[in-house]
């Protein structure tokens, strides 16, 4: 589902080549453009797909559709079968620079589950969600939920700071015409950065030279450029 799982097997298979001395530009055409790029209002896949390229989850399935880890290095069980412990990356940057930390995470699922927000219904077990220090998060669900983690995999995570001065603390509401800042705008930890961005026309964007994962995603890709094509 992911472009970059995508662009990283063609790479692997020798099927895509891209030089390293030079920009490198691929324009993704799809039929349909996202409505938003408020991470958690809508839940669709035509959403999500871009999303993954800005925002990150804490997990999420690489191309055997094995959960694996993203911005959580481990997940388990604690000794209460209704407590989630996640482990989180250190070292990780928002595009803006601000350091990713457990708060984002905990200001995140709790936006998620707003009452405007499309994507709550991944999150109905959960009851609680609080920061044990800046790398451990711990998520409380209302019985034992084995499959907790596996419903993360679209949840993105936002940098709590700027969303607040941005005034996008909330989701945008999908049953009405307002937005809020990240309507339009976006601050991930993915490997792709927002340049501009133009509804239901081209939405631009660039490789993040700070990524984390540098090796894991395509990032001799410098700029990707996604079209909606209705016809």
């Amino acid at each position: 589902m992911l472009l970059k799982l995508l662009f990283t097997s063609l790479l692997s298979a020798g099927l895509l080549t891209v030089s390293g001395a030079q920009a490198e530009t691929v324009r993704w055409a799809r039929a349909s453009d996202p409505t938003t790029l408020d991470p958690h209002s809508f839940n669709t896949g035509t959403n999500f797909v871009l999303s993954h390229q800005m925002y990150e989850t804490l997990v999420t399935r690489d191309a055997k559709g094995k959960l694996v880890p993203t911005l959580a290095t481990s997940w388990k069980l604690t000794a209460d079968p209704t407590v989630w412990e996640f482990k989180l990356r250190p070292g990780v940057k928002f595009h803006d620079g601000a350091p990713f930390t457990a708060k984002d995470v905990v200001f995140s699922l709790q936006r998620a589950k707003g009452p405007t927000a499309q994507v709550k219904s991944l999150l109905a077990s959960m009851v609680e969600v609080k920061a044990v220090d800046d790398l451990t998060v711990h998520v409380k669900t209302n019985g034992p939920n084995l499959i907790f983690p596996d419903n993360l995999t679209n949840l993105f995570i936002m940098n709590e700071a700027w969303a607040k001065s941005k005034g996008a603390e909330t989701t945008q509401d999908p049953a009405s015409s307002t937005e809020n800042f990240a309507t339009r705008n976006a601050n991930g930890t993915g490997p792709y950065q927002l340049v501009s961005r133009e509804q239901d026309a081209k939405t631009v964007m660039k490789a993040n030279p700070q990524y984390w994962g540098k090796g894991q995603a395509p990032l001799q890709i410098t700029e990707l450029i996604y079209l909606p094509i209705k016809s």
